[in-house]
This record gives structure tokens, C-alpha cells and sequence, in this order.
């Protein structure tokens, strides 16, 4: 559904001729020609014929499709077929926005390092905050960076079996994987520096960049990127006046380790960080993913229990106002729970017999019953995902 390449949709119409030509001369009355999808998205801007993009413009689309069919049948006097063309995800893709808010993030920031450590700590945590303090000299070499990334991931490694030998303590293991993480810090902050960067230290950045937590499942609203690696563009939808600070990737409410997105559109390509603003307290914070028209709400699952989400249907006015036309509610935990065969009617009554028999064991009042039972008949009326 997705062929970036124009002279591939060329190629392929002139084979259908073929078979069109042909059958036409054996006799058979064929007087349509359906070409099928194919008409791509350029998802990621660069107007190329890289995998998530497209080399053509709809008009030159169209245009080859009709002089390929004129180029087949016109030497043979056959006269043209109605073309039919089914291109979906081109037709759709433009007609929806994923929007989810941040629920909290997971920084990778060491904590401050101390001056030095007390004789009674090991050894090796000695070492590894010997290399941290020759990282944070102005008179490092940096040709020495290399080596001090491979003596740093030694001594982390040394430190993490000493910990599961016993032999170190928790405390000792957290404060070696600070200064580790210092290191890689001040690591990344030299490449820029650098006149080449060593391969194993390429995407170093990108090993210490934020997970965002979104409101939102991947298996449910975007299954195309984890099912087909498909990259969506993805933005703040405010802020975007203040130059985005950190690098991140985004993971979903799911307890799944393929809830996540790591893959996004960049100036060169594909890049496996997002630019986005730090939280601020007390404010919401808003992306958006585009293009997500096609498929994804038919192709999304029930995959942890998270249901359709909550959806508007704007209209666009020609002076760029716009109307809510439709508003319509995601399933609740009631709707989702009875798709797996499970009646929430007798959930709730089975919730109900186990309250009854707290208050005659004295266990619970009968007024702290009755709230029980409407938080948790609210609760089933409740959306899937989190809500303040």
C-alpha cells in the first residue's frame, strides 16, 4: 500500500496492460482496469524514494498511469478502460491525529559525584570515579575518549557481578552506576569535539535519552509501528516557540516492553530520539502523531485491556476556524471487559456479596459499603486509560 517509488507504479501498470492487452485479443470483453493501492504518503517529508516516503507528486500519479496505459494499448487501437484505483492509506492517512498527553517521564541524569570516596569503599568504585574526574579536566586527551569508555564499562560490569556475588552492597552498587552514568555524560559532551566519532560511541547519546510516558497504547492507536516498523511524524502541539531541550522516546500505559516508540522522522532520515521540552509542574504536556489514518483503528487491539480511545471529528472552515462536528467516548472498563467475556453486571454482584459480609463481620460500616460500591460502579463506567 506504500510504493515510494514512481517508476514501480509505472512498471506495474505497463505489466497489467500486458495482461490486459492480451486478454483482449483472446476475445475477453474487458472494459475496466483496476490498478489496485499503491499511491504512498510521504510520511517523512523528504520527497524521496526512501521507505516512508514518495519520489511524485498525485498529479504525476496520475499522469504516468494514464500515459502508461496510452503507451500499451494505443499502438494495438484498444480502446482505454475506465481506471479504477483503491489507494486507502493515500485517500485516509490525512484524516486523523493521534493526541496524547505526558504522564511523567524517566530521566537518565546522574545525581552530583563526591570529591572523593572513604577507604572502605571498593576498589573498583575508586577507579570508575578516577575516570570521571579525568573526563572533567580541561587538559583531557581527547583521543583517550575510547579508552575511557571501555574502562568505564568494565569497572560498571566488575561492580554489577561483585553485587550479585554479595561481596558489595546495594548503596555501593547505586553509587557505581551514578558515577557510570556521569561518565557517559560528560562522554557524550565531548564528541562534538571530536574530529571522528568511534563507532560504539555514535548513539551513545541516544542510550541517555528521557522515556516520556504517553497516555496512550500502542497496540490500540498505532499498532503500524510496531507491526510494519511504520514511522509516523510526531510533534508537541504547544510549546513550539521554546526550543525543545532533551532527546527522548516514548512508551505507552502498556506492561508490554513493545509499548514503545524509538523510531522518528529527522532532518536525515530515520533518528531513534524525539526532541521534546522538559515537563513544567502543574501544566499538561501534549503530542501529537499524524497520518495515522489509515488502518490504524481497525488494525488496533484489545492488548491490555485498553480500548478505543475518546474521538472528534472537526471540520477545517475555509477561514481556518473550525467546528467539533462529532464527539464520541472511548469504551469504558465495562465495554472492554465485556469483549472478553466478562458481564459487568456480575461483577458488580459478586462485588456487592463481598462487601455485604465485611459489614456483618464488622469489618466495614454500612455507609463505608455504600461508597464502595459507587466508586466501584463509577470506576467500570470509567475510561480505559488514566484520567485525573
Amino acid at each position: 500500500s506504500q510504493l515510494p517509488n514512481i517508476r514501480n507504479i509505472r512498471s506495474g501498470v505497463l505489466e497489467a496492460c500486458r495482461y490486459y492487452l492480451e486478454l483482449i485479443e483472446e476475445g475477453v470483453p474487458l472494459q475496466y482496469l483496476d490498478l489496485g493501492g499503491g499511491l504512498a504518503v510521504d510520511y517523512d517529508g523528504s520527497q524521496s524514494n526512501s521507505l516512508h516516503s514518495m519520489n511524485y507528486s498525485l498529479d504525476e500519479y496520475c499522469v504516468d498511469i494514464v500515459e502508461s496505459i496510452m503507451e500499451a494499448l494505443d499502438p494495438h487501437n484498444i480502446p482505454h478502460p475506465v481506471i479504477i484505483t483503491e489507494s486507502g492509506r493515500a485517500t485516509v492517512a490525512y484524516s486523523s491525529v493521534l493526541l496524547f498527553n505526558i504522564l511523567d517521564v524517566s530521566h537518565f541524569d546522574p545525581q552530583p559525584l563526591p570529591d572523593e570516596l572513604s577507604d572502605t569503599h571498593h576498589e573498583l568504585i575508586h577507579n570508575l570515579l578516577g575516570v570521571a574526574q579525568l573526563l572533567q579536566s580541561d587538559k583531557f586527551p581527547t583521543h583517550r575518549l575510547q579508552e575511557s569508555h571501555n574502562d568505564a564499562v568494565h569497572y560498571r560490569d566488575e561492580i554489577r557481578e561483585l553485587f550479585r556475588r554479595g561481596q558489595i552492597s546495594l548503596r555501593d552498587r547505586a553509587l557505581g552506576e551514578n558515577i557510570f552514568l556521569a561518565v557517559m555524560h560528560r562522554i557524550v559532551n565531548i564528541l562534538p569535539k571530536l574530529d571522528r566519532v568511534p563507532s560504539d560511541l555514535e548513539h551513545l547519546g541516544e542510550e541517555l535519552a528521557d522515556i516520556y510516558y504517553g497516555n496512550f497504547s500502542v497496540f490500540q492507536s498505532l499498532p503500524d509501528t510496531w507491526a510494519i516498523d511504520q514511522v509516523f511524524p510526531i510533534m508537541p502541539i504547544h510549546r513550539l516557540l521554546e526550543a525543545p531541550t532533551r532527546e527522548a522516546i516514548l512508551a505507552d500505559l502498556t506492561c508490554d516492553c513493545d509499548g514503545k516508540i524509538d523510531h522518528f522522522i529527522g532532518e536525515d532520515g530515520v533518528r531513534n530520539t524525539l526532541p521534546l521540552h522538559p515537563l513544567k509542574d502543574g501544566e499538561d504536556y501534549y503530542l501529537g502523531v499524524f497520518l495515522v489514518g489509515a488502518y490504524q483503528e481497525t488494525l488496533g487491539d484489545l492488548h491490555n485491556l485498553f480500548g478505543d480511545t475518546n474521538v472528534a471529528s472537526i471540520r477545517i472552515n475555509q477561514d481556518g476556524s473550525f467546528d467539533v462536528v462529532t464527539e464520541l467516548q472511548g469504551d469504558s472498563i465495562s465495554d472492554v471487559l465485556s469483549y472478553v467475556e466478562y458481564q459487568p453486571d456480575v461483577i458488580k454482584r459478586r462485588f456487592r456479596d463481598i462487601a455485604e459480609q465485611a459489614v456483618r463481620a464488622g469489618k466495614i460500616t454500612i455507609a463505608e459499603r455504600q461508597k464502595m460500591l459507587n466508586d466501584f460502579a463509577a470506576s467500570l463506567q470509567g475510561y480505559t486509560y488514566y484520567e485525573e
